[in-house]
């Protein structure tokens, strides 16, 4: 295997390629031209996030879009170098539309995270693990 990627189903491509240029992620310039579909890097490792119509999707995914008003099939992770780019993001998502679940706070002493809900409430989110903490 070489690299894995992420496909999300949206209802609004362009609303969502909006909402995630706001919140800092980087277009994809393979795909940045495309009006049928949204692709983002994320990371220092250029990780793939694909984003395409339910219509498209569904067809693909040979299956039923989850609803994510009633469950939550994944939660993605985004790792964070600080505290402070908790707290940045934090207000960047707020201010760019998405719903914040669980506010900026500390975890078992050692880890700082919030989550979010992206427009389609696809759920994220953002940990700060300070290592010199962790419990052995």
């Amino acid at each position: 295997m070489k690299t894995i990627w992420l496909n999300l189903p949206v209802k609004d491509v362009k609303k969502s390629k909006e909402f995630f240029k706001a919140i800092g992620l980087k277009e994809n310039p393979m795909h940045e031209k495309a009006d049928h579909m949204g692709s983002f890097l994320i990371g220092e490792n250029n990780f793939v996030l694909m984003l395409f119509p339910e219509s498209s999707f569904k067809k693909f995914a040979q299956n039923e879009i989850s609803d994510t008003q009633k469950g939550t099939e994944v939660l993605i992770n985004i790792d964070a170098q600080s505290k402070a780019e908790v707290d940045a993001m934090a207000r960047t998502v707020k201010q760019a539309g998405g719903k914040v679940f669980a506010e900026p706070g500390e975890s078992e002493g050692w880890m700082y995270a919030f989550g979010f809900e992206d427009l389609d409430g696809h759920r994220w989110s953002m940990l700060f693990m300070d290592m010199k903490k962790m419990p052995k």
